[in-house]
């Protein structure tokens, strides 16, 4: 492997590096996303028990 080889080879390393990263974040920052949206269904749902309309006490 000659020298101008090496040198292709650790620019393909480091790209890929930097595009593993990113894409990591990426994801990470999808599933962060993902469970505020189910929070924020939850705790609609858990709004909805609450109110009276939705409650036995009235029966």
């Amino acid at each position: 492997m000659d020298f101008t080889e090496k040198l292709r080879l650790h620019g393909k390393v480091e790209e890929d590096l930097y595009f593993a990263r990113l894409d990591k974040q990426l994801i990470d920052a999808m599933h962060d996303k993902q469970r505020r949206e189910e929070q924020v269904h939850l705790q609609g749902k858990d709004e909805q028990t609450e109110h009276p309309f939705f409650s036995h006490e009235h029966e």
